[in-house]
């Protein structure tokens, strides 16, 4: 498992000799870094997995939410245009 940049679970799994269910169980408590692709597909950084494997704890970092500004409403107050031909 070399020159890759983001694993599976199922190949950390493999690696660790665990079960796919075991890697996602500590991606959700954060014991091992992941990055959320879809709903149901998750990838592992390789600095990550190294990680792990040599046994160095990593922090799980925060998620940072900004507000944002206001935006424009569109459509508010304007009155719709009949379609041509009604």
């Amino acid at each position: 498992m070399h020159d890759k940049r983001f694993y599976t679970p199922k190949e950390v799994a493999d690696e660790l000799q665990i079960s796919s269910d075991t890697v996602l169980r500590m991606i959700a408590s954060g014991r091992l870094a992941a990055i959320q692709v879809s709903e149901r597909i998750y990838r592992i950084p390789a600095p990550a997995f190294e990680a792990l494997r040599t046994g160095r704890v990593t922090k799980r970092r925060q998620v940072v939410t900004r507000r944002r500004r206001s935006e424009p409403k569109y459509g508010k107050g304007e009155a719709l245009r009949e379609p041509a031909g009604a």
